[in-house]
């Protein structure tokens, strides 16, 4: 094992001073040999179960799986736009399949070779799909591990192929253990977010108590494109194709079946449709778009989960956020599952993970072979975890743990020295500050006053704080463009310079007094910046928390929760809370409007500090050797599946959204 670098670097949480401690992996070598059979596979789903489909799948089978000795198996999909080839799942399974493991992937309804349409891993279709391949293929094998329930089956994938992997557990004994990456909680609140904390929420992490939300146009519309762009049905060898320009699920009754609403519909089935062509042209979902998002979420069914799970989540991630993974582990860990959890770096949008992390997720197609995740953070943490849920090996690993981008690489190896750990989440050694006169934060002696900022006709022009998808290192030119707010559209309140460095792990969060003048629901954005002794000011992963406040709420206290992150900010840095009237990402309010926040005794708003794992001894720390070449990092075998959506005018797209059903 590589040495341990920075393990002992002192932090403080205003005033408390701790030691910081690094998670570490043990590198294990897969070495088992395997064979893969491809076939096509017929289920039934739908409401009624009267919708026939073929799902394309690959079996992988290692040498060490016989009917002697019986292996737990995997079940692995995709992420949006991908297949069962795709480099995330070749490698995931290549992985697992040589450390012993059955695998079986296959390709989501909609994508590749698989027939039907887009349906959002939903209960009433994919989940379906799902548990009829484990019947079909895994329960009749007997080199599967089998126990009363069936086949013995861990789920692993990212992105869309996690957000099913909570749906399926908590419909299926079968499902022993989930490790679901960079995904959703709640479907309404990753693309509809709202961070308000609505009145009775336990937690503040209970998002489907808010009916409306903050569009997520920018992210949203991506998707949609890219899923009508995809080869209807997928038309496998030997099956009929679909009928030409339209998804037999679920399709009106009369009219064009490819359009829906005005809009172009050729890649989902029609409710999917009728909720982007509502969304788009209001801002607000119906009961019906609710239903539908929740027939895809796992907090639906959330209390069904007991198994054991390991979230990893991106930090850099603008539209599956920290927030989503928070969501989902505050619940398991209300009923007592096991659950544990991983902030990595990367996410949605080329963020792509950092050398030696080997986070596999929204890497592109392809069907490469790849050996280095034996020796990878992420791959390692969830080899552990698979091996003790499904094999009964110990797993130490710690309960929480995060990247820290202010540590330095070791240059080979996993990259564990980068991530700091801690029991559980959330950590402790959170500080308050209360808002002070126009644009203060202060820990004490705050002056009552004011500020106020404006919402302009129409929302625009709007804030800017990223273009979605198009914004990370790996999708970005090199000099993207920097975040800036429109004048006389926000308001910031900016804390002293620290006097040394503070590290910041966890959900910040805000109370705060306000008030308006429009009729409407009050919309804000919510950020946290880094201001520089200079005066330059970085908006932490560049992540926004929208806000929106029913109008009958308004004259109360408003809580919110910011989106988290891990951050120092150094010595001389100071923090600034910024309230925003609108972004360019999102579906701003479009009624003029003038927002005051009271200052002073009431508005607080809340930082999140870190807590090292106490029982670690201090490391002697060797000199560094000379950085080598990373063989871990996968390579990039095919582009962002939504990078060639650049050009089609993402706003624009949702402008030919028409008319409302009826």
């Amino acid at each position: 094992m590589k040495p341990l670098l920075v393990l002992l670097a002192p932090v403080l949480v205003m005033g408390a001073s701790v030691p910081a401690y690094a998670d570490t992996v043990t590198p294990q070598r897969g070495a088992h040999t395997f064979t893969t059979k491809d076939a096509l596979v017929t289920v039934k789903d739908g409401p009624a179960n009267t919708h026939d489909a073929t799902i394309d799948t690959r079996l992988y089978v290692p040498d060490n799986a016989t009917a002697a000795s019986p292996q737990p198996a995997i079940l692995m999909t995709h992420g949006f736009g991908l297949s069962k080839t795709a480099g995330e799942v070749v490698s995931s399974a290549t992985f697992l399949a040589r450390h012993g493991y059955v695998v079986l992937t296959y390709t989501a309804q909609g994508f590749g070779s698989s027939s039907g349409c887009v349906t959002l891993q939903s209960r009433t279709y994919d989940v379906k799909d799902a548990q009829q391949l484990i019947t079909k293929v895994l329960d009749p094998l007997a080199a599967v591990k089998h126990d009363a329930n069936g086949s013995v089956v861990g789920m692993v994938g990212g992105s869309y192929g996690g957000g099913i992997q909570a749906n399926v557990a908590e419909n299926d004994k079968r499902i022993h253990a989930i490790s679901p990456g960079r995904t959703w909680n709640n479907l309404a609140y990753s693309l509809d977010p709202n961070n308000y904390v609505a009145p009775g929420d336990p937690t503040g992490f209970t998002h489907t108590l808010n009916q409306q939300g903050v569009f997520k146009q920018q992210w949203t519309t991506l998707f949609f494109v890219s899923g009508n762009a995809n080869p209807i049905g997928g038309a496998p060898p030997g099956i009929p194709p679909q009928p030409a320009g339209g998804c037999p699920q679920d399709k009106l009754a009369s009219g064009d079946p490819a359009t829906v609403a005005g809009a172009p519909c050729p890649g989902f089935y029609a409710q999917v449709c009728l909720t982007y062509a509502g969304i788009s042209a209001t801002g607000d979902p119906m009961d019906a778009d609710r239903a539908l998002l929740a027939d895809a979420s796992a907090a639906t069914q959330i209390d069904k989960l007991r198994i054991p799970v390991l979230l990893v989540q991106g930090q850099s991630d603008t539209l599956f956020n920290e927030n989503d993974a928070v969501a989902t582990y505050t619940a398991l860990r209300r009923n007592g599952v096991p659950v544990k959890m991983i902030w990595n770096s990367g996410g949605h949008g080329g963020y792509d993970s950092l050398p030696g992390e080997c986070d596999v997720y929204g890497r592109g197609t392809g069907g490469a072979d790849f050996t280095g995740l034996d020796d990878c953070y992420l791959s390692l943490r969830t080899l552990a975890f698979l091996d003790s849920a499904l094999r009964g090996t110990p797993d130490a690993s710690p309960g929480f743990t995060f990247y820290r981008d202010w540590v330095p690489y070791g240059g080979t190896g996993a990259n564990d020295e980068q991530y700091g750990s801690a029991p559980a989440f959330p950590i402790a050694g959170t500080t308050t500050f209360t808002l002070s006169g126009a644009d203060a934060l202060v820990t004490s002696g705050a002056a009552a006053g004011s500020a106020s900022f404006i919402n302009p006709p129409g929302g625009v022009p709007p804030a800017y704080s990223e273009t979605s998808n198009f914004t990370g290192p790996a999708s970005s030119p090199q000099n993207p463009l920097p975040p800036t707010e429109q004048p006389g559209q926000s308001v910031s309140f900016t804390s002293k310079p620290f006097s040394t460095d503070v590290i910041s792990v966890g959900i910040p969060s805000a109370h705060l007094m306000l008030s308006h003048v429009a009729p409407t629901d009050l919309v804000f954005f919510g950020k946290v910046f880094d201001v520089a002794p200079d005066g330059t000011a970085t908006l932490i992963h560049r992540l926004i928390a929208p806000v929106r406040v029913p109008a009958g709420n308004v004259a109360k206290p408003v809580d919110l929760k910011l989106v988290g992150f891990a951050h120092r900010f150094a010595k001389g840095h100071a923090v600034r809370l910024t309230l925003a009237s609108t972004d360019a990402t999102s579906y701003n309010a479009k009624v003029p409007d003038r927002i005051t926040v009271a200052t002073g005794a009431g508005s607080t708003f809340t930082l999140p500090g870190v807590q090292a794992q106490a029982a670690r001894p201090p490391v002697v720390v060797p000199p560094p050797k000379a950085p080598a070449p990373a063989p871990q990092q996968l390579p990039r075998t095919g582009p962002d599946p939504l990078l060639p959506l650049a050009g089609l005018g993402l706003l624009g797209l949702a402008a030919v959204v028409r008319r409302r059903r009826a």
